[in-house]
């Protein structure tokens, strides 16, 4: 399963503040550790996987002082408007366990940042992260976090069976800042409103909520195509280029 989400940070945040970055991920790994426990460790990803098990990303729950120090030297002689970014992974080598992450920050405010998380499934009819319900508390998490732009949850090979190319695809969910309704878009099987500060932020549209999503299920790619078509025919499914 893969999430991906774009975001815009803060002006405020200074360049290459790997640490904050760093820091800034560890609530969601921390959610995710309580689903599955095999996401619990992370490394620096490296040439070898030898060398990317010598640098943890945290120590005791804080950044490592290795994790800092490599980034810092990847990016030694850069200027510090160019876009960076962190690569981890969990440490399993195992393609049905294993995970992997890729967190992108700077780049002098031009284009997004994103969060790209791949985790392994053991089969097409499990998630790691748990049902619908667990997993759209991984999206609002990340939400509360980076305050995304929209947050995309499936297989990655949903893109394919996507309805448009130019726009986001809402694969088994999708969050939007918008404020959604029933009527607005019927065919959800689940609407979950991301409530900050005592307000709906956005939503978080589910096309398939009594088993996980399976993009090799004709009713699933269905389902999640026509609320695309819906989403698109009120101007409410962002094209890319506008993002």
């Amino acid at each position: 399963m893969n999430l991906f989400e774009q975001h815009r940070n803060s002006s405020v945040i200074p360049s290459s503040a790997f640490e904050f970055h760093i820091r800034r991920l560890r609530p969601l790994i921390d959610l995710m550790t309580q689903k599955d426990r095999t996401l619990a460790n992370w490394y620096m990803q490296g040439d070898t996987i030898t060398e990317a098990l010598l640098c943890k990303v945290y120590e005791n729950n804080e950044p490592s002082e290795a994790a800092v120090l490599s980034l810092a030297d990847e990016y030694k002689g850069k200027a510090s408007n160019v876009t960076k970014s962190i690569g981890i992974w969990n440490g399993v080598e195992s393609g049905d366990e294993g995970a992997t992450a890729y967190v992108s920050f700077d780049g002098g405010g031009v284009i997004s940042q994103m969060l790209d998380l791949e985790i392994g499934e053991k089969n097409l009819n499990s998630s790691r992260l748990g049902e619908y319900k667990s997993v759209a508390e991984i999206v609002a998490k990340t939400v509360e976090i980076y305050g995304s732009l929209y947050v995309t949850f499936g297989p990655r090979k949903y893109t394919t069976e996507a309805v448009f190319d130019d726009r986001l695809a809402v694969s088994w969910m999708l969050y939007l800042p918008h404020v959604l309704t029933q009527a607005q878009v019927p065919e959800a099987r689940d609407l979950i409103p991301v409530i900050r500060d005592g307000n709906q932020q956005g939503t978080i549209v589910v096309s398939v909520t009594d088993e996980v999503f399976d993009v090799h299920h004709r009713e699933h790619v269905k389902a999640a195509n026509d609320i695309e078509i819906r989403l698109a025919d009120q101007d409410l499914l962002p094209r890319f280029v506008d993002l």
